[in-house]
This record gives structure tokens, sequence and C-alpha cells, in this order.
């Protein structure tokens, strides 16, 4: 198993280079708090079903550890649904998007149907730009979150279209080329190539590139360019931006319980997270939330789990250090990171707790910083 080990070992490396960065080195200990004072932008970073232990386990793959887990305010984050212990994504996003609890499949709605105001539609009507951007095809049920209403996620067409039209949404990327409802009725303008998104003077802009973790697709779609690429084109209005940036497949991989999978999405999300802090830390006008929408897969890594021996397997070829509980979602609390200043949660938890949040928290300290 050592060399099944180091083999993971040099793909993780190899994807560090592959996506145009250099391997981390974040060095030791936490990163600062930053030195934000009025916050006129706002990066929401958004791990698809990365829970505790999908953190835990990369910790343990990534030499030095994981960029995400070195941020401050570190805080954990209760993700249950209106009408369930465990949620969807939809309900999930929703909650993140609006700071109100819906039901599982709800998408831009309250309990009772009604639309609901989201983040993205605070910051423009402050006079903001606006971007999303997703691993997976835009109309999944994250991204919509954001952007659209409906009673069903898998309203596919509906969503698009309201997104499209009545959205407040100035940038799109994702992997699904599904532009005909932007650029028919939404005036949005396809941009073809990466380079061409920051270079944009366009108001409106959407592009569907196979974004990849891997080098099979080429340097140029790597998750951290995206990043980037969009935070230079949303930072040429002087008013602020606020962007939300998911990596989807980190979920893609609790529900394969594949672990190759996910450590693989997850390493290729956490190069985002870098890419936009470290574009932060030169600013002190920006922060950066860093968090889950729920659990998948219900992971857990067996007492005494290491470097060393996490990929050790027993005479059947099963994991022996590595367990999923579910294919499905868990009610598992996630974690929210917070860069830019430091944070006293108990002002800011439905819990008044310094240790735990709701998932709607967080939607108020976003806005918080906008119109407090």
């Amino acid at each position: 198993m050592k060399k099944l080990f180091s083999i993971f070992l040099c793909l993780i490396v190899l994807l560090s280079t592959v996506v145009g960065c250099k391997p981390q080195n974040p060095g030791d200990g936490s990163l600062g708090f930053g030195n934000v004072q009025e916050v006129k932008n706002i990066i929401l970073l958004i791990g698809d079903g990365m829970g505790p232990e999908q953190i835990k386990a990369g910790n343990l793959v990534q030499r030095k550890g994981l960029y995400l887990d070195k941020l401050p305010n570190k805080v954990l984050v209760e993700t249950r649904s209106n009408d369930g212990e465990i949620t969807d994504s939809a309900a999930a996003g929703t909650a993140l998007a609006t700071g109100v609890r819906t039901n599982n499949g709800y998408v831009g709605l309250d309990p009772e149907g009604n639309q609901l105001e989201t983040i993205v539609d605070i910051a423009s009507n402050l006079g903001k730009r606006t971007g999303i951007i997703t691993t997976e095809d835009l109309i999944g049920a994250t991204p919509m979150a954001f952007a659209s209403h409906n009673a069903s996620r898998s309203a596919y067409n509906d969503l698009a279209l309201v997104s499209a039209q009545s959205s407040n949404v100035n940038l799109f990327l994702s992997t699904g080329n599904i532009m005909g409802h932007y650029t028919a009725t939404g005036g949005y303008k396809i941009v073809e190539n990466v380079d061409s998104i920051s270079e944009s003077t366009e108001e409106k802009i959407i592009g569907a590139f196979p974004i990849a973790a891997t080098a099979k697709e080429g340097t140029d779609f790597s998750f951290d360019r995206m990043v980037t690429e969009a935070l230079d084109y949303l930072s040429k209005d002087e008013d602020g931006f606020f962007l939300m940036a998911e990596g989807a497949h980190i979920d893609h991989g609790g529900h394969e319980n594949n672990i190759m999978y996910m450590l693989r999405e997850l390493v290729a999300f956490d190069l985002g997270v870098k890419a936009a802090v470290e574009w932060a830390s030169k600013r002190n006008d920006t922060v950066v939330l860093v968090t889950a929408d729920h659990e998948t897969g219900g992971l857990s890594l067996a007492n005494g789990a290491n470097a060393s021996n996490l990929f050790d397997i027993d005479g059947d070829g099963n994991f022996t250090n590595i367990r999923w509980s579910t294919d499905g979602h868990s009610s598992a609390d996630v974690y929210l990171y917070l860069y830019g200043m430091e944070m006293n949660y108990v002002e800011k938890s439905s819990f008044e707790s310094n240790n735990r949040l709701k998932n709607i928290d967080i939607f108020n300290i976003m806005k918080g910083f906008l119109v407090d």
C-alpha cells in the first residue's frame, strides 16, 4: 500500500503543477485574520459535500495540509433543511443565498413558495458586480439557489430561463453548455476563451468551459484559474462585487464513495481557495468565506489513520481506515472559515455560540458586511 500512497501523492503534486500553481506551501500555522475594516468585496467558496472528515483526509494527503484549513475564524455549521434533518443541495444553497431555511428541492423559495431575495440581489442593488462559478452544469441546485426560483430543483429549463432573464448576475462560468437562454433573452455575451473573462468590458458575460481538476482538458480550465479570471473581471467595478464559486465534484466523489475522486476534487477546490485568499490579501476591502452546503457520504477515518496508512487495504481489497456510511448526504456539521478580519460568532450565531452556526447565519454575516 505504500506504493499506492506514493503514486497518489505524486498525482496530488502533479495536480498542483498542471493547474498553474506551485505546490502548496502556506507556511506553518494559521494564516492571519487580515486587515479589512470596510468590506467592498465578498468571495464565497462552497465545497459541495465537504465535511470535516473530507478535510481531515485532505490534510493527510497534502504534505503541509490543505490551504483552506489554515484559514482563521473556523466554526462548525449545522446544515439541516426546513423539512428534514438531512438537507439536499437546493435547500442548503437557498439557506446560504437567502438566509431562509426551506424544503428540500426548493430553489430560492421559502417553504410557502414565496420568492426570496438573495445575497446576489442585495449586492447588485448596491451597484456591485456579481458572479457565479461552478464546476458542474450551471443549472445545478447550488448555483441556481443564488440566481433563480422554483419549487423543483429538476425544472432545469425554467431555472435557466429565470436566471437568464431576471437574475442580477453579471458573470456565469460553468461546465455545461446551456447558453441559449442567456444569450437570446438575457443579453449575455459569450466568452470564448479563458483570457476573455478578465479582458471583457461587457456588462454580462457567460462561459462554458470543461473546468477540470486534472491535466486532461488543459491548464486553462482549472478551477483556480477560473476564480482568478473572474475576480479580475468583477473587480473592474469600483463599487465592488460578490462572487460565489462552487467546487461541485467533491460531492460526486462522496456519492460514489470514491476516496480518490473526492480527494482530487478537494485539492482542486483548495487551490481555488488559495487563489482567492492570495488575491484578497493584496487588498484591505475583501473578505473570503469558505464553507460547504452539506457533507456527502458519511465519511469517517479510523482512529489512528495517518498519512502512511490512510490507503491500507485488507485481504478483500477494502480500505481499512476509510469508511462510508451512505451514498447520500449526511447530517454532519460542516465548517465555515473566514479570512479578512477577526470574527466573534456569538453575535452572529442563531445558537448564540462562538463554536456553532446555522447555515442561514452565513447569509446574515455576508449581508451584514454589505449593509451594516
